[in-house]
């Protein structure tokens, strides 16, 4: 059962009072307040009220015993979604609704409200959100529910209301909604993803907007036709317009027989309230939002008592990637490094402004970084560094260093005994791993090691597999220590080469996969670069790197691991040293003691107590010297780590529903969303159906056509057409309006 005694929710009641009181706004306020259970947590923020009656607001905060923020804003027009935006910030709740001062539900109904998030796995998972519907009343209803409502009657008060709605009673209502402004969402979520654009002023259309960017972490379904129009229509009949793809997000709460009322009051007319373009801009923004033209910055954690200086430039790759991670920074400022001229000049700045502490992205990155990041560390400011992980989907943020220079390994943190939930966990996440045909970079196809073994004629011989790492790498350039660097360790592989005993081994290497050629090294089998890291592991009796991610992995594939340079997980029974050419031609023909049970323990520490995780959009870009850089644009986190006391656990993206549930049925189910019927199915009549994104990838034909179409999709359309194509690429082509391109998908994907 839940608890509604502890705080769960915040409810967030933006508010200007008019100058000349025109209804009952301080009784709407404590009449909320009152009604709230205890679960709900009341914040009042005063959107510059009056001088002549802000002292109301205080008032009732003060009988009330509810938080209040005051903002003065002078003679700037009213911003109800900057308003909600500010008791976002200082919300103390993992979930939050705006709450509008003319909405009411009765106590029962807000307890069910709750029921509403914990149905969908909130606030666990950050990207799950829903909207309360809701009804417009009558002036005349609105004097009976709130008779209903202070006589204890408030639960039948809210079933008339439904009532209403379903028997299309307009002496009850006037206009009803399946999605309302009362949006439930995860407060961390609506941090990081900006809140509210500032442009929209006034009332209108600023939460379409927000709807937006949550719906584009949360997909219930595929979008409708004429996605970006502004239909104007709240009374949704057919799949067409932004508001009909809304109301998916508060269908099923109007179905459960929820609807939060909105009471009738007088139509304010001054200055802030009236005359706005809301809704003639909604569309545009949202699609600029799309195109990747737009991004809102986070929003600051104004009850943290972190403040951080992240060395970033607004508006980049980077920026855009740790979108999900900056509220974590508490208060922060986002400045690049190149503003700071030294050392001295970063730490007389963070001293200057109170900084807490500095973000640094790879402080190996480039010299004037590394500079800054050294002056750090020797003046103990505290500080984090951010890169990618070694394991799939992996990110760090580290306090304590930077890969091998990093405390954070050494095994007081992680050669600890281990219970058997841990070991378990952490076995199921290596099977999980090995079994996955994701990898760190693109590789092809996965053919078996078997198969592998027959391709490249190695006959029995032990093979040593040697992974190659980019010369102008970090890890390459800074951490190769005894063999120096990229060439060098060539240099080392050609002398195994050279000195091993063909009979028995064979030197077998891949070039790393985003550098465009091949290294000449003799005596070396190279591998077709498309070939799958996981096949080589599972073909390798060892597996020689200088530092790289592949070592990790490979030891937790239960392979012995060499590594040539300094590397973070370069520990007794993990991974052997080499520390000349000599050396390393001694170990490849000799066994290489492991010690299981550390590699375990150093996997599980990385994987449950260091590493993040988040699955990052990458876009490729050709460098001058002609090689590939992958730029993560994007950044979806399931959890973080190392910014906050405890971690920040935000779930994977929701699935989306069958378009056979009863969702859909509003729109005329699967024929109303995709103008085709469903096909026969052999199926129980009780089976369970999957969504188009809760399937697995197609395979055979299907999978090599959609690889093929894929390009011209996105050339031709926006990412959300892709997201769509992937989902379900025939009904994708069926809802084109082109019916040139409608014939061809009709041809390359039949139903």
């Amino acid at each position: 059962m839940p608890d509604f005694r502890t705080p769960l929710i915040t409810a967030i009641i933006p508010v200007r009072l008019s100058k000349d009181q025109l209804y009952d706004e301080p009784e709407r306020i404590r009449r909320i307040i009152a009604t709230l259970p205890a679960a709900y947590v009341p914040l009042i923020v005063d959107y510059g009220t009056p001088s002549e009656r802000k002292d109301e607001l205080s008032a009732i905060s003060h009988e009330t015993g509810t938080k209040l923020v005051r903002v003065e804003t002078g003679r700037e027009p009213f911003s109800i979604g900057r308003a909600r935006d500010i008791g976002t910030q200082h919300a103390t709740t993992p979930l939050v609704v705006y709450h509008d001062i003319d909405f009411l539900l009765s106590r029962e109904s807000y307890e069910r409200v709750i029921y509403e998030a914990r149905l969908r796995g909130m606030p666990e998972n950050a990207y799950q959100f829903f909207a309360i519907p809701g009804a417009y009343l009558t002036e005349e209803f609105t004097k009976k529910y709130l008779d209903l409502h202070s006589d204890g009657d408030g639960t039948f008060a809210d079933l008339m209301v439904h009532d209403g709605v379903m028997r299309n009673d307009k002496t009850v209502f006037s206009v009803n909604t399946y999605a309302i402004s009362a949006i439930v969402a995860n407060r961390y979520h609506l941090l990081a993803i900006g809140g509210h654009d500032q442009s929209f002023a006034g009332h209108g259309a600023e939460d379409f907007e927000l709807m937006h960017r949550l719906t584009s972490y949360n997909h219930r379904g595929p979008r409708t036709r004429d996605y970006y129009k502004n239909t104007r229509n709240n009374s949704i009949q057919s799949y067409e317009g932004f508001r009909a793809y809304y109301a998916l997000y508060g269908i099923d709460v109007f179905q459960r027989g929820i609807i939060i009322s909105h009471l009738w009051h007088p139509r304010r007319m001054d200055f802030g309230y009236v005359g706005t373009d809301n809704q003639s801009r909604v569309s545009r923004i949202m699609q600029d939002y799309d195109k990747g033209h737009t991004s809102l910055p986070p929003l600051m954690d104004e009850t943290s008592s972190e403040y951080t200086l992240a060395l970033i430039r607004p508006g980049t790759s980077p920026a855009r990637s740790l979108r999900h991670v900056l509220p974590a920074l508490g208060r922060f400022k986002c400045i690049p490094d190149d503003q700071f001229e030294d050392g001295d000049s970063l730490l007389n700045f963070v001293r200057d402004e109170g900084i807490s502490r500095i973000l640094f992205l790879n402080p190996y990155g480039n010299e004037h970084r590394l500079s800054l990041y050294r002056a750090t560390r020797a003046s103990g400011v505290r500080f984090v560094t951010y890169d990618r992980g070694s394991l799939n989907d992996s990110w760090f943020f580290d306090p304590k260093g930077f890969l091998a220079d990093s405390e954070s390994y050494a095994p007081e943190y992680w050669d600890k005994p281990l219970d058997t939930e841990d070991r378990d966990r952490t076995l199921q996440f290596i099977d999980q791993m090995r079994l996955s045909n994701e990898t760190l970079e693109k590789n092809g196809y996965r053919i078996g090691a078997e198969h592998l073994r027959q391709s490249l004629g190695v006959g029995d011989r032990k093979v040593v597999f040697v992974a190659l790492q980019r010369p102008s790498d970090t890890a390459t350039v800074y951490f190769s220590g005894p063999c120096q660097n990229a060439a060098e360790f060539n240099n080392w592989i050609a002398h195994m080469a050279a000195g091993i005993d063909p009979r028995r081994y064979v030197v077998v290497a891949k070039k790393h996969p985003l550098e465009t050629e091949r290294p000449n090294i003799p005596g070396v089998v190279f591998v077709d670069d498309n070939t799958h890291i996981n096949d080589l592991i599972d073909l390798a009796n060892k597996v020689v790197v200088i530092n790289s991610g592949t070592g990790i992995i490979a030891a937790a594939y239960g392979k012995p691991v060499i590594c040539c340079g300094d590397s973070f997980y370069a520990h007794r029974g993990i991974a052997q040293s080499a520390i000349s050419a000599g050396q390393l031609l001694t170990m490849a023909q000799s066994d290489i003691p492991r010690d299981e049970e550390r590699v375990i323990r150093f996997l599980k520490y990385l994987i449950f107590d260091f590493y993040s995780f988040g699955k990052a959009e990458y876009i490729e870009k050709i460098q001058d010297d002609g090689s590939l850089r992958r730029v993560s644009r994007k950044t979806v986190y399931s959890v973080i780590r190392g910014l906050s006391e405890q971690p920040i656990h935000l779930g994977p993206p929701p699935s989306g529903v069958s378009l056979d549930a009863p969702l859909f049925y509003s729109f005329g189910g699967r024929t109303g969303i995709t103008g085709k019927p469903a096909k026969a199915s052999s199926s129980p009549a009780n089976a369970v159906t999957t969504s188009p994104a809760e399937k697995l990838a197609p395979t055979g034909l299907r999978a090599a056509t959609m690889v093929i179409v894929r390009p011209f999709v996105a050339r031709i359309g926006n990412k959300q057409d892709v997201r769509d194509f992937n989902a379900d690429p025939a009904a994708f082509f069926a809802n084109l309006k082109n019916p040139w391109y409608r014939g061809i998908g009709a041809i390359l994907f039949p139903r």
